[in-house]
């Protein structure tokens, strides 16, 4: 596919969209079931910025789900394709949608099923079986729109390291600004921070099983790819539009 700026210097002026981050994620179409029951886990909707009443769950306090799920609802219900970063100068949003629509229009929408597991000590939606064709969206995103991301500081780097990373994952951060990229990339869609507790996880795995039972049992269809944008790091992170897969 090439580098898509170097096709469009003429128009790569001034950027003033430097300010926050933009991220590029999977997240279900807004008004879908998937969306709504996503948005009501997490207690806020990262379509319209509206702050939801999270469900009730039996053996676990209010104020214990909503601490649990602070870190996913800053970010939003979604799986990450690019992580977030900031605009490279000389480049701009409107570039950046274009390089967006470029690339989803090669890639044909595809199906996949979903299941409650953990990563970690956390909970998250993630694939019922492998796909490879959820890893190669990933993939493409991680690659072609790195020419849109500044490069991180070296404070930002040594804040990555210091949560310990494998030989591979440093190189994926040096040379596209994220660890868990490529071969280290795991589709999901994170529910809860770490659960030390066995009782407590056993609950939780519970209420989300029940809470997400409708979508659980159905092919989800990918068929979006969403450009998300945080106004600065203490801000939640919202949607900014959506880009159709395969529409030429």
């Amino acid at each position: 596919m090439g580098n898509i700026l170097s096709k469009d210097k003429k128009t790569i002026g001034p950027n003033n969209n430097r300010s926050g981050r933009f991220a590029i994620y999977y997240a279900p179409t807004p008004f879908s079931e998937l969306h709504s029951l996503g948005s009501t886990w997490l207690g806020r909707d990262s379509a319209t910025g509206k702050i939801i009443e999270q469900p009730s769950i039996s053996g676990i306090a209010s104020e214990r789900l909503s601490e649990l799920t602070k870190s996913a609802r800053h970010y939003g219900f979604h799986a990450t394709l690019k992580p977030p970063f900031q605009l490279k100068h000389g480049t701009s949003l409107t570039l950046l949608k274009h390089a967006l629509r470029q690339v989803c229009e090669d890639t044909s929408p595809f199906y996949v099923k979903l299941d409650v597991s953990t990563l970690g000590k956390f909970f998250a939606l993630m694939l019922s079986k492998p796909n490879p064709k959820i890893q190669s969206l990933a993939e493409i995103m991680v690659r072609e729109i790195d020419a849109f991301r500044e490069h991180l500081t070296k404070e930002e780097l040594a804040i990555r390291r210091s949560k310990g990373l494998t030989p591979s994952q440093d190189k994926n951060l040096i040379k596209w600004g994220y660890p868990y990229v490529f071969s280290e990339f795991r589709f999901h869609m994170t529910l809860t921070a770490k659960i030390q507790l066995t009782k407590e996880q056993a609950i939780i795995h519970d209420a989300i099983q029940r809470h997400f039972s409708k979508s659980l049992k159905k092919r989800i269809k990918i068929e979006y790819v969403c450009l998300f944008h945080q106004t600065n790091r203490q801000a939640p992170f919202l949607l900014v539009d959506q880009f159709k897969l395969g529409l030429k």
